[in-house]
């Protein structure tokens, strides 16, 4: 299975949350979203965080020209993962 549109779309909602206006979503409810993807992607073991944070980095390359927000929403993303994956934060 091709992971990347899956996890495009799970970013693409998680930009969505973050810039919601409080007629679009209640700010509570954005944020506990965005903690339950997190303590999802928390339980990822070693190994599985350095793969998911390579994939990422790889999207956020090809989406840098023709997608920029959701290219840096990857990086962030996989810079949060890196400290799961034993990486510096770089990317």
């Amino acid at each position: 299975m091709n992971f990347d549109p899956v996890i495009v779309a799970m970013i693409s909602a998680i930009q969505m949350l973050d810039q919601a206006t409080e007629e679009e979503a209640a700010p509570s409810f954005a944020v506990e979203v965005q903690q339950v993807m997190g303590d999802y992607l928390d339980e990822l073991s070693g190994d599985d965080a350095r793969e998911f944070r390579e994939i990422l980095l790889r999207i956020a390359d090809e989406r840098s020209s023709g997608d920029p927000l959701i290219s840096q929403y990857l990086r962030r993303l996989a810079d949060g993962l890196g400290v799961f994956a034993g990486g510096e934060g770089e990317g």
